[in-house]
C-alpha cells in the first residue's frame, strides 16, 4: 500500500498549476525570430514545472514566454554551470526581442 500526502493547503496548492505558452502571439513570434536571427534556429519545446507567479500573471494578461540560455544537461545540477558564449548570445536574442515586441505595437 502506498499512501500519498499533500503537505499544503487547497490554497497553495491552486498556486501550482502548469502554464501553456500562447504560440500564436507576438511574443512569441518575436522570441522565435529573435532566437533565430541569433543562434540560426529557434526550436521550441516543453517542460513541465510549476511557475506560480508566472502562471498568474498571465492569467491577468500578460504575454508570457519562458526561455533559458544556460545548458540543459547542467540545469539543477550539483556543478551547474553556464558558458559565457550562451550568456553573450541571450544578450543579443534578449536585446532582439525587446526591439520586436516594440516595433509590433
Amino acid at each position: 500500500v502506498i499512501e500519498l500526502e499533500w503537505g499544503a493547503s487547497l490554497k497553495d496548492c491552486r498556486h501550482m498549476e502548469g502554464i501553456a505558452c500562447d504560440l500564436s502571439s507576438v511574443g512569441f513570434k518575436a522570441l522565435c525570430d529573435a532566437t533565430a536571427a541569433v543562434k540560426g534556429k529557434a526550436a521550441p519545446y516543453s517542460i513541465t514545472g510549476s511557475l506560480p507567479l508566472v502562471r498568474e500573471m498571465q492569467k491577468e494578461g500578460f504575454d508570457l514566454q519562458i526561455t533559458g540560455f544556460g545548458l540543459s544537461k547542467t540545469y539543477h545540477a550539483d556543478n551547474e554551470y553556464v558558458l559565457l558564449s550562451d550568456m553573450r548570445d541571450a544578450f543579443k536574442v534578449l536585446s532582439l526581442l525587446i526591439q520586436k515586441c516594440e516595433d509590433s505595437v
